[in-house]
């Protein structure tokens, strides 16, 4: 019967979903808060950066490229993406600044579901979570 388990488990569509699963739950929980927080991106924005870089990362995984070649590019395209968040008005009112750091930061945690480090992704959800949380500027 264990076998059975894990057998099931461990089948790549079954693997494919658990990541799925994952990945809807941090971009609710992370999501939420920013949405809860009224900034710019919230629970959609959240999921959908999760999704993006699980998918490029699984596909790499899976398919059996270099996974480091298609981490670096996840990691150039969000970056991207992060500099045309940030809204710079003179020399000392930058905003958005720690919404870029996120959407980079959500790719990273795609990433590492893709990479099947489930127990490291809950860990980092939970101190995402915690640095959002807090008001220190």
């Amino acid at each position: 019967m264990h076998n059975i388990i894990i057998n099931v488990l461990s089948h790549p569509s079954i693997k494919f979903i658990i990541g799925l699963i994952f990945i809807i739950t941090y971009g609710i929980i992370i999501g939420y808060e920013r949405q809860h927080s009224s900034k710019v991106i919230g629970i959609r924005t959240c999921m959908l950066i999760l999704l993006g870089s699980y998918l490029f990362t699984y596909i790499s995984v899976n398919i059996g490229t270099d996974h480091s070649r298609v981490l670096a590019q996840i990691v150039s395209g969000v970056s991207f993406i992060g500099a045309g968040i940030i809204f710079k008005n003179g020399l000392d009112d930058i905003r958005h600044l720690t919404t870029a750091v996120l959407v980079w930061v959500l790719a990273a945690l795609g990433s590492l579901v893709a990479l099947d480090c489930l127990i490291e992704s809950i860990i980092i959800t939970g101190v995402i979570y915690f640095i959002l949380k807090c008001k220190i500027k």
